[in-house]
């Protein structure tokens, strides 16, 4: 096939549209990226192959290195997932970046030689049909077996007979996902990543009536299974955002082609991808990564936001993402877009905290700045083997550093690390009498399943609030309860309940950032990181600090150790089991003073006793609070829950008097602590 016949078109109708331009940009501006792209291209025409890219979906920390004919079926350890990452051919795209940065044919010819030799031993067969050729890397290959060839298009290595035996191959590809792909998979990230590559092979071929049917059998399948993976909150549904951002980049992909071919999509579905960049943006951490949450890795999310931002041309998303376009969307999309980035102004956005309620997942943010205090609270569904059992989990930042953490997701074989990351205890929630809410039988299905209940969010002017429960104990006649107060900008109390008959023993846990280190001392704990200091004050009569060793992981193949803290009670009947938690830059930031008041009932004339309403007196400085929490529906008539400090300084006067009238309220009594009474407070729910 003649060049002229295979890249019938424009370089505008595809990826990579002017990629010397693009080289020279990156060079620029992305230096770091470009050695690192240098750095993984020589490597692989040495036939040495180590997954270490921003979006790789399974990292390796040991490096396959074939001294003769490649295996492309090898299982290091014993992990298909090798086998799979290897065969997604990501590396092809390396390839070629690095003969525009350089103009080394070096480059093209271990292009030729890499996907030559994988045309000629990998055919498609019962042997390699869940490997090499399983669908989902089908469908991968698609992407960059399409973007790889447009680098070496100019080459003059590339030859006619070798376009033929390429395009063979894809319509290959392209038969494959025909045939085997359709509504089976609607629900799962595999459809949305098979179609986009069938995509993207049908508009890289020769146009004819074939690949235009290709096109619109994949626009089919995308337009319901973006319907339905992408919730009206932006979040897709499998509770990963290392997954969502799969799907994410690959919905991108065919917003961009279908624009520059001047195709139509579907009603509503480019809404839907921005709704998803926009959810990136909600969870995206002070450092710009995301949470790892689920199956996730510490990931940048950077370049996602900006390749957003210049879709969608949405200013607060350039404002979350580069000052500049990114690396990859430099060469996708070239330096017209690139030019229209900088011409896109930056806008902070217009909120802080943000709920996510379709998919249960809330972040209660303080600012946008890179020193900002933001916890995610966890409480949606179970989706998919990619969730972990992770209900009323609590990651949390201060002063831009992790604080707690969640471990990550390490493997995805069945071993102990897997459960281990995947089972409560590897998660800032909480159990009963030492059994798990979530079991989990192998690595993707889930044995006993906890429904999610009782989300509450509320933006206060002082405060704001969140709570969520679950069913996980139901049947054993126990419900466990969530609810996180945020004082902002520094301050948190976390009120654990366990509504229940009989003796049991709660269980909280608390898994901290590797990069800092934990003291307990007698009720606290405190955390000394970098550059922050955070203190942790467990007020309940009767706990006890449980010091141990967790295990977090940052990427796939990756593992180590954390610092772990287990409060622990045995009680009978109801419990509650409230935790503060304040922190700042360090040497700056001083513990709480924190300590239970009396409550009483206002209509009834009697104190109020621990299973109905709590109240608590949080100071740090000079600011001083009083948060009120009511377990029970304590109003009998015209009523109020009255917090008092019970004549603490001996005057026979109370100095604190705060008459509440919701569940949940907040007073600022900072310089009011002279008895008088204080009414209403602010109701964080009523």
């Amino acid at each position: 096939m003649k060049k002229e016949m295979f890249f019938d078109r424009p370089d505008s109708c595809y990826f990579v549209p002017d990629p010397e331009k693009s080289a020279g940009f990156c060079r620029e501006n992305w230096p770091e990226d470009t050695e690192h792209i240098l750095r993984v291209a020589d490597e692989v025409c040495r036939n040495y192959f180590l997954f270490d890219l921003n979006w790789d979906m399974e990292r390796t920390y040991d490096p396959v290195v074939f001294e003769g004919e490649i295996d492309w079926s090898i299982k290091p350890k014993g992990d298909p997932e090798f086998v799979w990452q290897f065969n997604r051919h990501r590396f092809f795209i390396c390839l070629g970046q690095a003969y525009h940065l350089t103009g080394d044919e070096k480059y093209v010819k271990g292009f030729l030689r890499l996907a030559g030799d994988w045309m000629d031993r990998v055919p498609l067969n019962e042997a390699t049909q869940n490997g090499p050729w399983r669908m989902l890397e089908t469908g991968l290959r698609g992407e960059t077996w399409t973007k790889a060839i447009r680098y070496f298009k100019d080459s003059p290595l590339i030859t006619e007979e070798f376009l033929d035996r390429f395009a063979d191959c894809l319509r290959a590809h392209a038969d494959r996902l025909v045939t085997q792909g359709g509504d089976a998979r609607l629900q799962s990230n595999w459809c949305v990543l098979e179609n986009s590559g069938l995509f993207e092979i049908a508009l890289a071929l020769p146009q004819d009536e074939q690949t235009r049917e290709w096109a619109r059998i994949a626009l089919d399948r995308l337009e319901p299974s973006s319907r339905v993976q992408v919730y009206a909150d932006g979040s897709q549904w499998e509770q990963s955002p290392m997954y969502h951002n799969e799907v994410y980049h690959c919905l991108c992909c065919v917003v961009y082609l279908a624009r520059v071919n001047g195709i139509a999509l579907p009603e509503g579905m480019e809404e839907r991808v921005h709704r998803m960049a926009r959810a990136d943006m909600i969870w995206r951490k002070p450092d710009m990564h995301q949470f790892t949450h689920g199956d996730s890795d510490d990931t940048d999310l950077g370049d996602v936001l900006s390749m957003g931002a210049y879709l969608f041309r949405d200013p607060e998303l350039k404002y979350a993402g580069f000052d500049r376009l990114d690396f990859e969307s430099a060469w996708d999309f070239g330096m017209k877009a690139a030019e229209e980035y900088d011409a896109l102004a930056a806008q902070e956005p217009g909120f802080t905290s943000a709920a996510l309620p379709d998919s249960g997942n809330y972040y209660l943010r303080s600012d946008w700045s890179e020193k900002a205090n933001l916890l995610h609270f966890a409480c949606g569904g179970m989706s998919t083997g990619h969730c972990h059992g992770d209900k009323l989990h609590v990651s949390l930042v201060l002063n831009g550093e992790d604080v707690l953490i969640d471990g990550g997701r390490g493997t995805y074989m069945d071993v102990p690390l897997r459960f281990e990351l995947k089972d409560n205890p590897g998660h800032n929630t909480a159990t009963v009498d030492g059994r798990s809410f979530t079991t989990f039988d192998g690595s993707w299905y889930t044995d006993h399943l906890s429904l999610a209940v009782n989300r509450a969010f509320h933006q206060g002017k002082l405060a704001e609030y969140v709570q969520g429960g679950h069913l996980g104990y139901i049947d054993d006649g126990i419900f466990v309860n969530r609810r996180i107060i945020w004082i902002r900008p520094d301050i948190y109390l976390i009120n654990d309940e366990f509504y229940a008959r009989g003796t049991h023993t709660y269980r909280e846990f608390f898994h901290f950032s590797p990069d800092g280190s934990v003291k307990v001392q007698e009720n606290r704990a405190v955390f000394s990181g970098k550059d922050t200091e955070a203190f942790f004050t467990f007020l309940t009569d009767g706990v006890k600090l449980e010091e141990g060793r967790g295990t977090w992981s940052a990427h796939y193949n990756q593992s180590g150790e954390n610092a772990r803290i287990c409060a622990a009670l045995e009680k009978e009947g109801f419990a509650s089991m409230i935790t503060v938690i304040n922190g700042g830059a360090k040497g700056e930031t001083e513990a709480a003073r924190v300590r239970f008041l009396n409550t009483e009932s206002h209509s009834l004339k009697r104190p109020l006793t621990e299973r109905e309403a709590q109240a608590v007196q949080i100071c740090v400085g000079d600011r001083s609070y009083v948060a009120t929490i009511c377990h029970d529906e304590i109003y009998h008539t015209s009523d109020a829950v009255i917090a008092r400090d019970g004549d603490a300084d001996g005057s026979g006067k109370d100095r604190i008097n705060c008459y509440s009238t919701g569940s949940v309220c907040v007073f600022d009594i900072t310089g009011r602590e002279d008895g008088a009474r204080i009414y209403g407070g602010e109701v964080l729910q009523a």
